[in-house]
């Protein structure tokens, strides 16, 4: 079985595609999303409680927002902002998707993940990563979704899951930055010990989640995940839409 944690930068362009700057985003996560609720592919989805708020926000500002230059830009011009009609179904759309758990599980954050942070926050403030011309690093939900993968990869292995996002920054400092680290800072940041106080066991680069950012994968890094690409999204004939 395949298990995906959904980080709010992709799973709003699927419901709300305008809200994405680059369409790869949704485009991708419509191809992953669509064949699962088609019953084409075989998946399990984990959605953060904390990105079911994201998402739900986002909406309300794509449509509320008519004073804020950067909806404007959008839809078209001053004042613009999402249209009305598309507000409603894309709030109706996501609640069907999550409700009982019918497409996306909701992984509801605990004292565990927060701990975690310890494993995951010391790296991404010592790493410098750079946005556009200034050194950004992530804020405090950012990297509670990168240890709520850190459990998923402790419960299900490391291969079998995916962080799905369009912020590669998660990419960066989670899959690549984590592994990485030099022995002496792992040290000093105290790493090791941690990971053993918190049941990880002993400290390895295979404690940190793989990620797979749709804004810029190839079709190969698709495919060595879920076995081919695009991934067939017609509905399965004699079987309804999980949602």
């Amino acid at each position: 079985m395949l298990y995906t944690l959904w980080d709010s930068s992709v799973v709003i362009p699927y419901y709300i595609p305008e809200a994405s700057r680059n369409g790869n985003a949704a485009t991708n996560a419509s191809i992953i999303l669509d064949s699962v609720r088609h019953h084409r592919t075989e998946a399990f989805f984990y959605l953060p409680n904390i990105v079911a708020a994201e998402v739900f926000a986002a909406f309300d500002r794509e449509f509320y927002s008519g004073w804020d230059p950067q909806i404007h830009k959008k839809y078209g011009g001053p004042g613009r902002t999402l249209h009305g009609g598309k507000y409603k179904k894309a709030r109706k759309h996501f609640r069907k998707d999550i409700h009982n758990g019918v497409l996306f599980y909701q992984l509801e954050l605990n004292r565990y993940h927060i701990l975690a942070l310890d494993l995951i926050a010391p790296i991404d403030k010592y790493r410098k990563f750079y946005r556009t011309t200034q050194a950004r690093s992530m804020g405090a939900s950012d990297l509670l979704i990168g240890a709520m993968a850190m459990h998923l990869v402790k419960l299900h292995g490391r291969d079998n899951v995916r962080l799905l996002t369009a912020d590669r920054r998660m990419k960066a400092i989670f899959e690549l930055a984590g592994p990485a680290v030099h022995p002496s800072t792992r040290k000093k940041m105290a790493l090791p010990g941690t990971a053993k106080e918190l049941g990880f066991g002993t400290w390895s680069k295979n404690m940190y989640p793989r990620v797979l950012d749709l804004e810029r994968c190839t079709n190969s890094e698709c495919a060595e995940y879920f076995g081919e690409w695009p991934l067939s999204t017609r509905k399965t004939y004699g079987k309804d839409p999980k949602a």
